[in-house]
């Protein structure tokens, strides 16, 4: 038996993805993106459009991790578009560290999205563009408060609206 999927829960995933292709496709010449960077990325888009807009670009879940929000099931979304071709995962030493670089190898289709959502993702992409992993991780924070959580512990869509006044 065949299980259908509602049109918005399908929209959704295929934004997913295609957001994931297109952070990946924007930040192709950045000194340092790695995984990390793209989850917090992901997460300041949809996080920062739910502020003004009252929804989220994707309806992704996120949850606590050592470096900022991560995309819940990330593997799961991420896999698919190495297997498709369209995003490659490039390993690199950064500083003693292994960096593990997500690059788009096409251009991310963006035809389900409205120019709101486009915007948005353009606004964290351009605010973001020369900082450190720290202070990124510092603006996710203002965002989202993934500091106050435990590891694993998810991150409501509402501290979006909780951090507007700090």
């Amino acid at each position: 038996m065949t299980t259908f999927k509602p049109f918005a829960e399908e929209l959704a995933e295929v934004k997913l993805r295609e957001l994931l292709i297109y952070l990946c496709e924007r930040r192709i010449t950045a000194r340092s993106f790695g995984t990390s960077q793209l989850n917090t990325l992901l997460c300041l888009s949809d996080f920062l459009h739910y502020r003004r807009h009252g929804e989220s670009i994707t309806g992704a879940e996120y949850v606590v991790a050592e470096h900022g929000p991560w995309l819940v099931k990330f593997e799961l979304h991420l896999d698919p578009l190495i297997d498709d071709g369209k995003i490659v995962i490039q390993s690199s030493d950064l500083g003693g560290f292994t960096q593990y670089r997500p690059m788009a190898l096409t251009s991310a289709d963006l035809f389900g999205f409205n120019g709101a959502e486009i915007a948005t993702a353009e606004q964290v992409l351009r605010a973001t563009e020369d900082q450190s992993a720290s202070e990124l991780g510092d603006l996710a924070h203002s965002l989202t408060r993934w500091r106050n959580g435990q590891l694993g512990d998810p991150l409501p869509y509402d501290a979006a609206l909780d951090s507007q006044s700090g």
